[in-house]
């Protein structure tokens, strides 16, 4: 299942393998591995790759067939015309970047986001 999603999803938003390994900070083999069912993703690379594949791990697991849970058929084909209603805003407008580069500096931010976080935890703790 995992498989099977994983491909389906990364070719919905048309992106390659190696561009998907860049994104999750890891190599292409290791993306073909996912797909092929050679291996699995550990827990960690799981939600990373469900972020940037704006899904969730429940989805790519097979937990559920709804790959983004919460919003509406009518939200997603918006954000398909237009990634600005995804509420992010970008230099000079979406509309000036690919899907592709869109994807990339979502990602980016949410790992600074989660970076962010991560560290704000590590000092509350001392």
């Amino acid at each position: 299942m995992l498989s099977q999603r994983l491909r389906s999803r990364r070719k919905e938003l048309k992106l390659t393998q190696e561009k998907l390994a860049e994104m999750v900070n890891t190599k292409k083999t290791t993306i073909s591995n996912y797909e092929t069912g050679y291996s699995t993703p550990n827990n960690e690379m799981l939600s990373d790759l469900a972020d940037v594949l704006k899904t969730t791990s429940d989805f790519l697991l097979g937990r559920t067939d709804d790959p983004a849970p919460g919003v509406s058929e009518t939200a997603t084909e918006k954000t398909k015309q237009d990634p600005a209603k995804e509420g992010s805003a970008f230099f000079g407008g979406a509309d000036k970047y690919t899907e592709e580069e869109l994807a990339i500096a979502d990602a980016a931010a949410r790992a600074a986001v989660e970076a962010y976080r991560l560290g704000k935890k590590k000092r509350e703790e001392k």
